[in-house]
């Protein structure tokens, strides 16, 4: 619950920076409420129902009592679809310039107080900004995506992809399955989203949950610190880990990971071009332990694919 308080107290901050339309609703019902204007009674209805609903979704106890309701897989930013925004903007427009026509109609005063009218709704309505939470892809992120659509298509054309589990790196099984549905992945999308799998009674076992983490950290390249819940595991079911030797037990924990993908029947993997000698020294460990022998199938702008070849059972 405490977590629940902290997005709704610290949500509005964020939100509003991307969706300024709340602020021009908000404007709309603060001047029809100064103003004193005569409502009929179904604007009365919309502008109750907005007025209640902004209230709902600002004040943090009842924002984190919406946020439970939505079984707490979703972020503050999906309460505010219960808030009838456009409606509000739509009709507060239009009774503006319906308006500011009726006084030109009765007075017959000139056009350009319709004119100027109009442009200062046109100024508020572009001083919103964006309409939605849009979110801008740097050149860093377009270059990875591309280069896993690129993985993706090499898979689409590669024959083993057809036949085996495919085990990779997310943008990759992201660019998958926008690509194609005749490759199959060791997990979803629903792995890494948990709001993907809201309503979902079952989940992934450890050892594919594990096997993600894993991948994660070599995409993320040495730099990145191994997470805890993954090096405690490694040092629970690698023989031979120690501590005092980190070299040798990476070594054995990528290969103790190679064939756990392998147990798990994802025998075609994906890596990044940058890991490729650090899965080079696993593959050549993993055969010496137990048989497998996995080998470089090809490679890609920024991945490589593997295939696992052998009997897991020929230790």
């Amino acid at each position: 619950m405490r977590e629940l308080l902290l997005n709704a107290v610290y949500g509005p901050g964020s939100y509003f920076q991307s969706n300024h339309m709340v602020v021009l609703a908000m404007g709309i019902l603060l001047y029809f409420f100064l103003a004193g204007k005569k409502l009929a009674a179904r604007e009365k209805g919309l502008s109750s129902l907005t007025a209640v609903c902004l209230l709902l979704v600002l004040f943090p106890v009842s924002a984190a009592a919406l946020m439970l309701y939505q079984t707490r897989f979703y972020g503050y930013h999906w309460i505010w679809s219960l808030v009838p925004l456009t409606p509000c903007i739509a009709w507060g427009g239009t009774r503006l310039l319906w308006e500011l026509t009726g006084q030109q109609r009765r007075d017959g005063r000139e056009a350009w107080r319709l004119a100027g009218g109009m442009a200062a709704l046109l100024a508020l309505l572009m001083l919103t900004g964006n309409l939605g939470n849009v979110r801008s892809l740097g050149g860093e992120e377009k270059n990875r995506l591309s280069q896993a659509r690129q993985a993706a298509v090499y898979l689409e054309e590669t024959p083993e992809a057809g036949v085996e589990l495919l085990w990779a790196p997310r943008p990759v099984l992201e660019a998958v399955r926008q690509q194609t549905g005749g490759i199959r992945l060791l997990y979803g999308r629903n792995m890494w989203e948990p709001a993907a799998a809201a309503y979902a009674y079952d989940g992934y076992p450890m050892e594919q949950q594990r096997l993600f983490d894993w991948m994660e950290a070599i995409e993320k390249g040495e730099a990145y610190e191994m997470p805890l819940g993954l090096k405690v595991f490694l040092e629970e079911v690698v023989d031979g880990w120690d501590p005092e030797r980190p070299g040798d037990s990476r070594i054995l924990g990528d290969a103790y990971m190679l064939r756990l993908a392998a147990e798990q029947g994802a025998r075609l993997w994906v890596f990044p071009a940058g890991a490729t000698e650090r899965v080079t020294l696993a593959c050549g460990r993993l055969q010496e332990i137990c048989g497998l022998r996995p080998g470089l199938l090809g490679s890609t702008e920024g991945y490589t694919v593997w295939i696992c070849g052998g009997d897991e059972d020929s230790e």
